[in-house]
């Protein structure tokens, strides 16, 4: 087999020597997974848009563009191939009058990568991509075929970072197409915070901006309408103020041209103010001039073991810093501000808990690892970085 060089989207993760094979389907897929004897652990690819080392070399890499497409619909629910990427899941399921019920900002992710980390938009009443799965189809472990359907099995698998088995089909809960008008306009703090509570309860999605080196609010609303016959779709560059109206799946992603690396972590909602003040605090002190902003996210809990949004609402917060610097400055500073107002990390996005740290986070935590070694006994899919956190 050839060796190729590899890396993620952000360039965090470099595999210079990586093994990729690519299943034409579900069946070849198990017999690889059954058969194999690799050193490395199998992981599929994905679009390579986490921030963490979930891929290195001597891994086995499985590229899932063979999984694409949409496969059926049932009322209310679609089945979708899970190399599917979010920004053609749009119009596949415009073409039957439905819609995904929410999506975050960046459309580039796969859908097996984006419910696998607990990927998310805004929303008070409305929770992640990987709380509208009802069903996940996996290749577990032993090269087994599963469909994924009981309460207890779908609670695990929401987001389960591939450890699971390779996700070949996800069922999502899905509603009738609609449509969306965002509206972007800039503010001081204090006026954001103000009317926080309020936008929130008074908007579908609602979520704000804080530029530490203007110390200024860049607040964004999307509310629902009918889908537009003519609608507006040139973005609000970021910055500015502005709107536009579309197809909700033509109004949810904004363009990401520049490359990030982030950590991000989901507080409860009675801190998070007073979280992002800390934060904010923090920032202004210490790194007064950067220019990536830091996001911050209402949205509702969810039931999965390990979803960072588990148990209620959250706010999220998000810190970013450019690609070509070293984040861990930034980084460390800001984190154990998050986690002492109760934060759960993203598990895409990095952070320096371990697997203890993490364990005391979710109560379900022991629960998933059982579960995991069930359905994987020889660790096929426990990377380095997995193994040392779930193992």
């Amino acid at each position: 087999m050839q060796l190729v060089s590899w890396q993620n989207w952000s360039g965090s993760v470099r595999c210079p020597q990586a093994r990729i094979e690519r299943p034409e389907g579900p069946e070849a897929l198990a017999a690889r997974v059954a058969a194999y004897d690799g050193a490395g652990a199998l992981r599929a690819l994905g679009s390579g848009h986490s921030f963490v080392p979930f891929w290195a070399d001597g891994d086995t890499l499985l590229d899932l563009g063979a999984f694409v497409g949409l496969e059926s619909v049932a009322g209310r629910v679609a089945r979708l191939k899970a190399g599917t990427p979010l920004h053609a899941i749009g119009p596949l399921l415009a073409a039957e009058g439905l819609a995904l019920a929410n999506m975050g900002d960046i459309d580039r992710q796969t859908l097996a990568g984006a419910v696998a980390t607990g990927t998310h938009g805004t929303g008070r009443e409305l929770g992640s991509l990987s709380a509208q799965v009802v069903a996940v189809e996996v290749v577990d472990g032993l090269g087994r075929i599963r469909r994924l359907t009981q309460a207890d099995e779908v609670a695990a698998a929401r987001v389960a970072m591939g450890m699971l088995g390779v996700m070949t089909a996800i069922e999502l809960a899905v509603v009738p197409a609609y449509g969306l008008h965002e509206r972007n306009h800039l503010e001081g703090v204090e006026a954001c915070l103000e009317q926080l509570d309020e936008r929130l309860g008074g908007h579908r999605h609602h979520e704000f901006w804080w530029v530490p080196r203007v110390d200024r609010c860049i607040a964004k609303t999307l509310d629902q309408i009918e889908v537009p016959a003519q609608p507006r779709l040139d973005e609000v560059a970021f910055g500015e103020e502005g709107e536009r109206f579309g197809a909700s799946w033509q109004i949810f992603p904004s363009t990401r041209d520049l490359k990030f690396n982030e950590m991000e972590y989901a507080v409860p909602a009675a801190t998070a103010v007073a979280c992002f003040r800390a934060v904010r605090a923090r920032m202004l002190r210490d790194f007064p001039k950067l220019m990536w902003p830091v996001e911050y996210r209402v949205l509702a809990g969810d039931d999965g073991w390990l979803s960072p949004t588990a148990g209620g609402e959250v706010a999220t917060l998000s810190i970013h810093q450019a690609a070509a610097v070293d984040p861990g400055p930034l980084f460390d500073a800001i984190e154990p501000i998050l986690r002492d107002h109760g934060g759960r990390p993203h598990w895409g996005k990095q952070h320096g808990l371990d697997g203890s740290g993490l364990a005391r986070l979710y109560p379900k935590f022991e629960d998933f690892c059982r579960y995991r070694r069930e359905l994987d006994p020889y660790g096929r899919f426990l990377t380095r970085y997995l193994a040392d956190r779930f193992a």
